[in-house]
């Protein structure tokens, strides 16, 4: 399984949005985001390359929505 981030789609409010989804590989990745987002009443496309990989070998930080503007 392999874990990506993505911040780049369209949320409820025009404030930042995130998301984390786990697959077997991008093109599933894609597709969980897109039905998991359609489940909150936000349907829209999301391209591979709006997911950032996250490393999970070694410890690993990555903020997603910190606040800022």
């Amino acid at each position: 399984m392999y874990t990506w981030t993505c911040i780049s789609f369209k949320g409820h409010y025009p404030v930042g949005s995130a998301a984390v989804v786990t697959a077997e590989d991008i093109e599933t990745a894609v597709l969980y985001l897109e039905k998991g987002l359609a489940n909150l009443g936000l349907e829209q496309k999301i391209k591979p390359e709006d997911l950032i990989p996250l490393p999970t070998q070694h410890r690993h930080v990555r903020i997603l929505v910190d606040g800022e503007y």
